[in-house]
């Protein structure tokens, strides 16, 4: 009866762990701004791509053209960086939740293993 009242108390404790860590509150949470940024920055990417390639395909004048490479070359570093952005900040969230759950399940099996060793 004990362990299982243990276990409720300690998903209790985390689940208000997890509550208090306000990951997605306030306008001042950077995570969100780099989050928002790195969708308008792929976002933009697929534009700079698209008008790129129509405006190299417009044109005969090879000067042109490789103004074009360059735009469409600005829009895919753009689109790997903002990529990037958003796989960090999404990784960073998730993890920073599995960091708590591990810490406190470790929590739970060190209280189970010192009742077993205090019997």
């Amino acid at each position: 009866m004990s362990e299982k009242t243990e276990m409720s108390e300690r998903m209790r404790e985390f689940q208000g762990e997890v509550d208090n860590l306000k990951v997605g509150g306030g306008n001042a949470n950077p995570e969100r701004m780099w989050r928002k940024l790195a969708i308008v920055g792929m976002a933009a990417a697929i534009v700079i791509e698209v008008i790129a390639y129509f405006g190299s395909h417009g044109t005969t004048n090879a000067l042109s053209q490789r103004d074009y490479v360059i735009v469409a070359l600005l829009g895919l570093t753009i689109g790997v960086i903002a990529t990037g952005i958003f796989v960090v900040t999404s990784l960073t969230r998730y993890l920073r939740y599995w960091l708590i759950r591990l810490i406190y399940q470790e929590r739970e099996s060190t209280d189970r293993v010192v009742d077993a060793v205090t019997r």
